[in-house]
This record gives C-alpha cells, structure tokens and sequence, in this order.
C-alpha cells in the first residue's frame, strides 16, 4: 500500500466501511511509515473531538411541538390529521422551504435518536467477525488502543457514564494475568459501543460491549485472518472479545469475565 493509497482509504476506515484486507494492509502500511501515522493521529484527534457529547446540539424537549404548530398555523391543517398527513398534505411557500428542510432535518435526527433503538447485533455471522477484527486492527493502528488509560475499573467504569446509553462491565484480572490498561468509544456501523482493553503479556484483547437483543444467547467462539474471537450475552449486554492471542488464553480470559459478571 502507498502513502496516497493509505490517504484514500482512511475516511472509509475510519467510518468502519474499509474491509479486512485493506485494514490489515493499512495497519502494515502504518508501522513502516511515520508520516502516515502522524496523517492518521491528526483525523483520529479531530474526529474524536467531533464526536464529545458535550458538543452535539440536543434541540428542547418541544421543538417538535412548536414546529408543527407553526406549520399548522401557516397552512391552516386541521388538528386532528396524523403527523404525516400535516406533513406531505399541506404546500409550504417558497420563501419558507429553507427553514422547513432545516427544521425537517432537526427532527427526522432528534425523532430518530428517541423513537429507535440501536440494533447493532443484527450484523451476524461472518460479517460481524470480520467487523471486529478490523476495529481491533483500527484500535492497534499508531497505539490508538485507548480514550481512558488506567488500571482502576473504578476510573474506566465511571467514563463511559454519559457517553453510552448503557453500563458496560469492567473488570480487572491482573492477578490472573489479564490486565485491565483502560477503555475506549468504538463504532459498530453507525452505532456507537464500549471496548474495553486488556493486556495479557504481549498481547492486547479488546472486549466490545453493546445492548444485546431480546432472546439472544447464542455462543460463539470463531477464528478469522489470524484473530480468535469469543461472543456472549449476559445482563442484557452482548459481549465479543478479539485478540492474536491463543485460542485457550482467549477461553480463560472469557471465563473470568463470566464468573465475574454473575
């Protein structure tokens, strides 16, 4: 892979739409050229500023109710039509249509962040494997493993507070060999999960947490490009683990978090 190559592809990896193979030709690419980590150091940077809460624009609890009234005012629609026959029936002027498709805009997101929940687990089987081992390789890719570095479960548990509409387990297994170094936002498609990030010798194991599905329950350990990974559910929560290491540390490390979670 080329520098330019690399550039090309690095929105597309970075949104989790780059596959496998080119993930792990970047992650080759990467450790041989400086200039191409900085590159990807300084998007990852903007993009995790981007991506602060603290800096998305959550509209009042009534905007949706003042628009429509507006609109309904404007147009004359009776009260009692469905949202969508306010919507499509009436012809907005114009002048109008402007602020109408931003404030359209600003609902569709807002209806669509209350009304819908994530279903992150509906990607299955073999694309689902292949999924995570790209956003582990994208996790090594320049040492980018972490958002909160520590050992204390009670600094990476609290973290994630706020940031994710649910609690994901944290545990540390120093004494068995599996090292708690800290934890990290991640992406599967669109949605947004926890990866939780352990060291056992010298080998990195990330365990991505998201809401599982009602009646989800199926184990499943499989192999893929060289990565063993581990998938479960418990407490609600779906769990996967991926790592280089061998398929019997990958187990024990697995039945730690069980034995734990219970």
């Amino acid at each position: 892979m080329t520098c330019s190559e690399f550039q090309r592809d690095l929105e597309p990896f970075l949104d989790n739409e780059a596959g496998l193979a080119t993930a792990l030709e970047m992650q080759r690419h990467i450790e041989q050229c400086p200039a191409c980590e900085s590159f990807f150091a300084d998007r990852l940077a903007v993009r995790r500023c981007l991506q602060n809460p603290e800096l998305r624009y959550r509209p009042a609890a009534d905007l949706q109710d003042q628009i429509h009234q507006m609109l309904l005012n404007e147009n004359g629609i009776r009260p009692h039509s469905s949202m969508f026959d306010r919507f499509f029936r009436f012809r907005v002027p114009t002048w109008l249509l402007p602020a109408v498709a931003g404030a359209a805009a600003v609902l569709i997101l807002w209806a669509g962040s209350i009304t819908f929940s994530p279903r992150v687990s509906s990607i299955n089987g073999s694309g689902l494997a292949e999924q995570l081992v790209s956003n582990h390789l994208r996790s090594l890719v320049g040492n980018h493993l972490m958002d909160v570095v520590s050992t204390d479960q009670h600094t990476v548990k609290p973290w994630f507070a706020g940031k994710l509409s649910f609690s994901p387990p944290v545990f540390d297994f120093s004494d068995q060999g599996f090292k708690l170094i800290g934890g990290r936002l991640d992406y599967l498609g669109k949605n947004e999960i926890a990866a939780i990030v352990y060291q056992h010798r010298q080998h990195y194991i990330n365990l991505f947490v998201w809401p599982a599905q009602p009646g989800q329950t199926q184990e499943i350990m499989t192999e893929k490009e060289g990565y063993n990974l581990y998938g479960w559910t418990a407490n609600g929560l779906t769990l996967w683990a991926v790592t280089d290491a061998e398929p019997e540390t990958l187990k024990a490390f697995v039945e730690l978090q069980k034995r734990t979670e219970k």
